[in-house]
């Protein structure tokens, strides 16, 4: 009795070990897959069932104790085999043999005994009670029952399955990993010699099986401190391999191939395990070239496969590997798919190649690293042999202190950062080009080490400008001086005695004439306001101009009906001319209105077009309105010989609409007139200034 007690302390002991094993691995293992630790903390919590049930048999004094124990140990028993083949499946990435079909099959052996055992007393299946060893598993018969010699039977069949796929983990496994399959081995071979040790030598009626779980656990719980088993897993090599988008080939030094992944063989266009075995140099069109990268691993090949998408281009490398024996030495050919590189280069070429621009790469001693072909088309220089001369030598000698300066400044920069600068350059047959240039310091991109000068020919433009400035100078200076003599002759006949006749042409000079200097002086408005302005956005407040403007309006024509619909104050984001176009506008709805009772209304709304919130002011008239040609002038932004407008004012409120980012429209008023409106963007108010601020910038 005393030795049953003992024995039945140790059964608990190896009880609360192998359950407090199973709870460790589920609470710590962190490993990507919970497949892993689940069927492991199962499998243990069975064995703790079989022990500590098989301890509470051996304390029992009674019949009726002695079976409901019996009952209990074998739902530990029956499950255990099973649920530990499956924990192995999973450990060992065979965990695509465990489908949800396998799975119910595997749990219907184990099922059925745990049944019979449950109603054992109903049908008497099981022969006699008792607790010996039959096999690898205490049965309750010593009569050899069939039904418990096929369990047994069937436990060494999973048993020594799972000992094979523990095997062949451990075979291809390396350092680290090798020794976590050794301890799952160890600890998976401590219950089944103790199993078979029990049934061949004791015959003493007493399992030792159960007792030998709590050595499992313990080895389990060093290898898992020690070597960090289940938490620290390998990745499989076919998750790893199978899943590259890259080919991957494995070539012994042989030359043979001994494993391909999926992609590879799609690459070359071949069955499953079609490579494998073939030496590489027989690779459909291509093993030339892959011998080739096995011999000089530096080396790179490209080729070219026929897709269903169109050509394919891979780049092809090598790597020698060295493992511990000679099977284990050999090359990793991978095969990386460049063709979105090779199309995205293909394109930036093209676009280099037929670009205007003068695309120029510049390192940072000034000596030119590559100009694209434009360089010969623009400056009829041939480009290769511009390419590692000095940068300078083609700039204007005037041009060239500031432009070096420029350059120089821009290399102490960050990357990235920008510079502009305009200069002249010398063409091939000795003429000058002006250039406007932008450049880029790259130079400590690895990919292109230097600064990217994109240029562009302005000559045209600029003798165009210049041709502008000439011809404004003669209207503003001498066409104005030429119409005042006019005017003067004018005056003298107006002061003579003449017919009436010749008087009334003498009027019509004089009023031509006026006509003439008010547009000089109008185009001379209009060249100061454009050019005058920095042409940044900022806060404006547009409510006080309406007003001044509209009670400046009132007071020099009184007849008129002026309404007005403004908020107390509006802020958009807009350049500073923007008052004076809305003003432009108020003085034309006025200036041109033919009613005699003329009539103007202005407004301010909040407005959504095409998504977008805009700040429209609006200015209604009813006056004869703009033709309809002329709006289209305006929408179009293009005037023709046959299709032009009137004249400059709307011209100039366009400009500087549209230089504030903004939009002008026009529309029919009805009955009669025309809507004009201008929309803006809107911003917050600018912060009023600290007063002694504002006193310390006055004084």
């Amino acid at each position: 009795m005393m030795v049953e007690v003992a024995y039945a302390g140790a059964l608990f002991g190896t009880g609360v070990v192998s359950a407090v094993t199973a709870i460790v691995v589920l609470g710590r293992v962190r490993s990507y897959t919970q497949q892993v630790p689940l069927t492991f903390a199962a499998a243990a919590l069975s064995a703790s069932v079989w022990a500590t049930g098989y301890g509470f048999y051996l304390l029992a004094t009674t019949t009726t104790g002695r079976v409901f124990w019996s009952q209990i140990l074998w739902f530990g028993a029956a499950s255990l085999a099973t649920l530990w083949f499956a924990f192995v499946l999973s450990y060992t990435r065979y965990e695509d043999f465990l489908t949800p079909w396998t799975a119910a099959l595997l749990a219907v052996e184990p099922g059925v005994v745990i049944g019979l055992v449950m109603t054992s007393n109903q049908h008497g299946l099981l022969g006699s009670s008792g607790v010996v060893t039959v096999g690898a598993l205490p049965t309750l018969s010593t009569t050899g029952e069939p039904l418990l010699v096929f369990h047994g039977v069937y436990t060494g069949v999973v048993v020594a399955a799972g000992f094979a796929c523990l095997v062949a983990q451990f075979r291809r496994s390396r350092r680290l990993y090798r020794r976590q399959v050794a301890v799952v081995l160890a600890a998976s071979a401590v219950p089944v010699a103790a199993s078979l040790l029990g049934a061949a030598v004791l015959r003493s009626g007493v399992d030792v099986t159960p007792v030998s779980f709590g050595l499992s656990s313990v080895a389990v719980l060093v290898g898992f401190y020690r070597y960090q088993l289940f938490d620290l897993t390998p990745i499989a090599r076919d998750v790893v391999v199978g899943e590259l988008r890259d080919g991957v080939v494995v070539v012994d030094d042989c030359g043979r191939i001994v494993e391909a992944n999926p992609r590879a063989r799609q690459i070359f266009g071949v069955e499953d395990d079609a490579l494998v075995g073939r030496a590489l140099a027989d690779v459909p069109d291509h093993g030339p070239a892959l011998e080739r990268i096995v011999d000089d691993t530096m080396a790179r090949e490209e080729f070219v496969v026929d897709g269903s998408d169109g050509d394919r281009f891979f780049e092809a490398t090598a790597s020698r590997f060295d493992g511990q024996g000679a099977h284990e030495r050999g090359h990793l050919v991978v095969l990386r798919d460049v063709t979105e590189q090779r199309r995205t280069e293909e394109e930036f070429r093209a676009l280099i190649e037929n670009s205007r621009d003068l695309i120029t790469v510049v390192s940072a001693d000034g000596t030119r690293t590559y100009c694209a072909p434009s360089f010969e088309r623009t400056l009829g220089h041939d480009p290769d042999e511009a390419v590692g001369r000095d940068v300078f030598e083609l700039v204007h000698p005037e041009d060239r202190p500031e432009v070096r300066e420029t350059f120089e400044r821009l290399l102490g920069e960050e990357r990235g950062a920008q510079e502009r600068a305009e200069y002249r350059v010398r063409h091939a047959d000795g003429s000058w080009r002006t250039f406007e240039a932008v450049a880029v310091n790259l130079v400590d991109d690895p990919t292109v080490q230097g600064v990217v000068v994109n240029a562009r020919d302005v000559t045209a433009r600029r003798r165009y400008e210049q041709r502008l400035r000439v011809l404004n100078r003669v209207l503003r200076h001498d066409l104005r001086n030429e119409v005042n003599v006019i005017q003067g002759h004018a005056d003298l006949l107006l002061d003579r005695k003449v017919t009436a006749e010749a008087k009334e042409h003498a009027r019509i000079i004089r009023k031509k004439a006026k006509t003439l200097v008010d547009l000089g002086r109008q185009m001379r408005t209009i060249d100061y306001t454009l050019h005058d302005t920095d042409g940044v956005e900022r806060p404006l407040e547009i409510t006080e101009a309406i007003h001044d403007r509209l009670d400046a309006i009132q007071e020099e024509f009184p007849g008129a009906i002026v309404t007005r619909d403004l908020p107390d104050e509006q802020w958009v984001l807009a350049d500073d001319l923007v008052p004076s176009a809305i003003e432009n506008l108020i003085d034309n709805a006025i200036e041109h209105n033919d009613r005699v009772v003329p009539q103007i209304t202005v407004t301010v709304d909040h407005v959504t077009v095409d998504g977008v919130d805009y700040v429209e002011v609006s200015v209604v008239d009813n006056g004869p309105g703009i033709p309809e040609a002329e709006r289209r002038v305006f929408d179009d932004g293009i005037e023709t010989p046959l299709s032009h407008g009137s004249g400059l004012g709307l011209w100039l409120t366009e400009w500087i609409v549209t230089q504030s980012n903004g939009r002008l429209c026009f529309e029919e008023n009805e009955p009669r007139g025309t809507v004009v409106r201008i929309r803006l963007h809107e911003t917050a108010s600018m912060p009023t200034e600290d007063p002694e601020m504002q006193t310390a910038s006055t004084d």
